[in-house]
């Protein structure tokens, strides 16, 4: 049967090919009519924008001002832009003649004789490069190439290069009609690449020769055009001879094309010498909410595309984008970062060690400087040790990254430069409204210009900041504030001898469960963790919001998991707003350039995390963190309102963490090093409490001074639990005591009517302000 199959096959092919032989000419009339129809129909579609919107007169008239994107704070007041490139424009004047000729020379020598499509060139294409297979380069005009330049290239699953040639003929014919040949040329090069992400010849002029498009010679023009055949190959830079060949080709064309004469090529013939400017990184805090912004606005765009197919574009639409950031909350957030950091940084810089290295810092400074690809070069030439030294010794003006201020320049040794880079602090803050999930401060770090690394979204040990995940799975359990657990040192065998020690080394006693979370103590929260159990306090997190993997260990609860700052921001909103998950947003809404809106948010709440009396009890027990316990410092800034919060501090100081919350809003930091070698000497200056709690605080200290308060107070069931902190009793007897104990509550009315009433000092004599007046005094009389 599949003999006679293929026997049917073979028939029908023969019979074709014979056919073929006996009617050649008809064949070949048939074939070509069938790719002619094919063509046509793929351009037809093309141009119909079946395969992909293709811009038409009017988006193309405003190329020359580019529309940009506008991102609007709170206050619908702009601070931010999208571009379509990151460039700069010249105008007509500024561009060199010699840039016009070498460009039309050797890219497109009948420029001013086409309207946008070059006939001639695309029949020697068809004949050398496709018939003759003598790869004799493209047909692309110069109009072409912007139209590819600006739009860029789309990626199909089938014919990607006969679609975008296609879309580039039709953009090029609407250019020229819209376009003087002039126009286009400074179009051109105010939109094409050099490499190195630098786009428009003003940038790469001034990237390669120090100099403006005006000033450059006929050599350094022919070199930059030469550039643009393959950005990389013939970069001046990495790759000098290849540019100056293509730089002498060039040349060559520009006198085939009677563009210069011999003479001139000749005087322009000479050794490439460059003036490279480097490109300086300027200092910017708003990029990392820019990234933030497009992020959020791309994950939107691909759910949501345009009526016509397309996917909506920051850089090309020119949208209006109206984001939930509040202008003054992220001011709070700079200033208080630049303060804190030049603070801290100036202690790292002098406080640093590196414990955790074996021989302690002087034997890491030793291992780092000979990993230097520096050291290794001069150990392989045969330098000595002291040769070596030397060089890492010396002292020269070296470039350092100062917060606000971008590069500035220092007396350094080599060493010094390595080690401050090293050592240098990293920080995140971000702000949250707690009830609608609206993002309302971020920074992601201490200057974009410096490090693009988003410390928001990056992950880290969070310390003792998971602490009341655990605990308010606890209290879910029914686990009581006033049940006290023992204060002591144990060795866990199951968990590979695991013994959680107290960051203060004292032990003894025992603690309420209020007290413990308090004073942040590491030998009951891990006894709670095992009570509780690792997997009920992983869903849990998994509920507030914690998306990151959480290992299934005890230690959990000491904060070991790398969790990223938003998402422990998050659950703590659930804490702040009484139990509701919630899921941040900083687009409140977008709208095209007609003012139709596009996209309005909507808050997404999705479920409670735990009941509403286990959270208040939570709030309370939080509270205390901030009066008397690890956060007590808080209340050195005289914020008239019960903020609550958590410290966070993980092993040797290498995170710190603070996140405080008010019933509105959620503000929470992260600080630390990149090298979790590197980290401050003690826990006094290293500790979350004494790096990320002043941000955080400022910021609170200043949202209190509003004259329309947006901070309110958390309202309690009981103005204190009925059990103190700690007792040095053990844990049975003291949850026992506690139970019937009056003295402890009268104790604390006594106490807070005190407070009430301070008393009031005459003479030298405490008197309380509600007493009986004393009798008056005689005066004594002189003898």
């Amino acid at each position: 049967m599949a003999t006679s199959f293929r026997q049917k096959i073979a028939a029908k092919a023969t019979s074709f090919f014979n056919y073929l032989k006996k009617h050649p000419f008809k064949s070949l009339g048939y074939l070509m009519l069938a790719g002619v129809s094919f063509v046509a129909i793929l351009f037809l579609g093309t141009y119909m924008g079946l395969f992909g919107h293709v811009p038409n007169e009017k988006e193309l008239a405003k190329l020359e001002n580019p529309v940009t994107s506008t991102v609007y704070g709170s206050d619908k007041k702009p601070i931010a832009y999208f571009y379509l490139q990151n460039r700069s424009n010249i105008d007509s004047l500024e561009l060199n003649p010699y840039l016009i000729k070498a460009l039309v020379a050797t890219e497109d020598v009948r420029f001013y004789d086409h309207s946008g499509i070059d006939y001639k060139s695309y029949a020697r294409v068809f004949v050398k490069s496709i018939l003759m297979q003598q790869g004799k380069g493209g047909g692309s005009t110069i109009t072409q190439q912007i139209a590819k330049n600006i739009f860029g290239r789309k990626e199909m699953w089938l014919l990607s290069t006969p679609i975008n040639k296609m879309r580039e003929l039709i953009i090029a014919k609407r250019l020229e009609k819209i376009y003087t040949k002039e126009e286009l040329l400074l179009l051109y090069f105010n939109t094409v690449s050099f490499g190195e992400n630098l786009y428009g010849i003003e940038k790469s002029a001034q990237r390669f020769f120090s100099k403006t498009p005006s000033n450059l010679s006929l050599s350094e023009c022919a070199t930059l055009v030469g550039v643009l055949k393959a950005p990389t190959y013939y970069n001046p830079r990495k790759n000098p001879i290849n540019s100056t060949n293509r730089r002498n080709v060039v040349l060559a064309q520009m006198v085939k094309n009677s563009a210069i004469t011999q003479k001139e090529a000749d005087v322009a013939t000479t050794e490439l010498t460059l003036r490279y400017s480097p490109a300086q990184k300027n200092s910017s805090l708003s990029g990392y909410y820019k990234d933030y912004v497009r992020a959020e606005f791309n994950s939107w765009a691909a759910n949501h595309p345009a009526p016509n197919g397309e996917i909506y574009d920051l850089e090309l639409d020119g949208l209006q984008v109206y984001t939930t950031l509040q202008p003054n909350i992220q001011k709070y957030a700079e200033q208080s970062m630049e303060r804190q950091m030049l603070r801290l940084q100036n202690l790292m810089d002098k406080n640093w060690t590196s414990k955790t290295t074996e021989g302690g810092k002087q034997a890491f400074m030793s291992n780092l400087m000979s990993i230097q690809p520096i050291v290794k070069k001069m150990l392989a030439e045969g330098k000595t040790e002291n040769e070596i030294n030397q060089y890492l010794q010396k002292t020269q003006a070296r470039r350092y990254w100062k917060i606000g201020k971008g590069f500035e320049l220092r007396q350094q040794t080599v060493e010094d430069s390595i080690i401050s880079s090293l050592v240098r602090l990293h920080t995140g803050i971000l702000a949250m409204n707690s009830r609608s999930g609206a993002i309302m401060g971020y920074l992601g770090g201490i200057d974009y210009g410096f490090s693009q690394i988003d410390n928001i979204k990056g992950k880290n040990q969070v310390g003792s900041t998971f602490k009341p995940i655990t605990y308010l799975t606890a209290l879910e359990q029914g686990v009581d504030p006033c049940t006290y657990y023992d204060n002591s040192l144990r060795k866990y065998s199951k968990y590979e001898d695991w013994q959680p020690k107290n960051s203060n080394g004292t032990y003894g006693g025992s603690y309420s469960l209020h007290g413990a979370l308090a004073n942040s103590v590491n030998t009951v929260s891990a006894t709670l963790q095992l009570q509780v159990g690792v997997p009920n306090t992983i869903k849990k997190a998994k509920k507030m919001g914690i998306t990151s993997d959480i290992p299934e260990v005890p230690s959990i609860v000491l904060g070991t998991a790398p969790i990223s700052l938003m998402e422990m921001v998050t659950a703590y909103a659930s804490i702040s707003n009484g139990g509701s998950l919630i899921k941040p947003y900083m687009i409140q809404t977008i709208t095209d350039q007609k003012g139709t809106i596009l996209y309005q948010a909507k808050p997404k709440y999705e479920g409670n995390v735990a009941s509403r009396h286990s959270v208040k009890k939570l709030q309370q027990m939080m509270g205390e963190v901030l009066t008397n316990g690890t956060g007590a410092g808080f209340s050195n800034y005289e914020i008239p309102y019960n903020i609550i919060g958590k410290t966070g501090t993980t092993q040797n100081n290498g995170d710190g963490w603070f996140i405080a919350c008010s019933p509105e809003i959620v503000i929470g930091s992260w600080v630390g090093a990149r090298d979790k070698r590197v980290h401050f000497e003690s826990t006094y200056m290293g500790s979350g409490a004494g790096t990320a709690m002043p941000m955080v605080a400022s910021m609170f200290k200043s949202l209190s001074s509003w004259k329309n308060p947006l901070l309110t107070n958390f309202e309690y069931d009981q103005p204190y639990f009925s059990c103190p902190e700690y007792s040095e009793k053990n844990a049975l007897e003291s949850t026992s005591y506690y139970k019937n104990d009056s003295i402890y509550l009268e104790s604390l009315r006594i106490r807070d009517s005190l407070l009430a009433n301070p008393p009031i000092k005459i003479d030298s004599v405490l008197m309380d302000s509600l007493a009986v007046p004393l009798p008056a005094v005689e005066p004594t009389k002189e003898l």
